[in-house]
């Protein structure tokens, strides 16, 4: 009987580690700045087809998204305390990396885009008043954790994702580009818009 026990609750602890670590990170890759393919008709529509990403490239639709991510990172660089030069990557298995170099080290919070909550209500808008220097937000997991690494080593885990930028207007277009990329991830976009850059306006709470 103790041995069954003994059993069931390896098994138990085995899918609690299965279901709360991250995937392994494989083939991770900067998503970039966005730039765009310049049709020359200068047809809006062209234009959309020519930068389109098939839907069936997850990888790809969330590396589309993320870009915007990546820009307002730069607009934040020497300017929000603690941001220096932020890379902001994705890999095989759709982890999110967002690492920042600052001052000789590097921290990085780490989570894969398929655990992300990507229910609006369940976010929490930071703004630049209250005692924050700057706005930013916070979005949490629905399962496992985000990991917070310092210089490659782990050092805690965390249930939510923490990012803070220069302007208002950044917290917008990065949490749209993080909400569009999870939501890829996820499977959960409309099948028109799983092959543009995410449009919309965040609710302010």
């Amino acid at each position: 009987m103790l041995k069954n026990s003994v059993q069931i609750g390896l098994f138990l602890l085995l899918v609690y580690s299965c279901n709360h670590d991250n995937p392994e990170v494989v083939n991770a890759k900067p998503v970039g700045e966005r730039q765009n393919i310049e049709v020359p008709s200068e047809k809006k529509s062209e234009e959309l087809q020519a930068n389109a990403v098939p839907a069936s490239d997850i990888k790809g639709i969330a590396t589309r998204a993320l870009q915007s991510l990546q820009t307002v990172y730069k607009n934040a660089a020497g300017k929000v305390t603690g941001v220096g030069e932020v890379t902001v990557m994705v890999d095989d298995n759709l982890n999110l990396i967002i690492e920042n170099n600052f001052k000789g080290s590097t921290s990085t919070q780490l989570v894969n885009l398929g655990r992300i909550d990507t229910d609006m209500s369940h976010v929490e808008i930071i703004p630049d008043r209250d005692g924050n220097k700057f706005p930013g937000f916070k979005v949490k997991t629905k399962s496992g954790k985000v990991d917070i690494l310092k210089d490659g080593a782990k050092e805690k885990e965390q249930d939510y994702l923490e990012i803070y930028l220069a302007e208002r207007k950044d917290v917008n277009k990065a949490l749209t580009s993080l909400m569009f990329a999870a939501q890829a991830a996820q499977q959960t976009l409309p099948a028109e818009g799983a092959v543009n850059q995410p449009v919309g306006e965040v609710k302010k709470q």
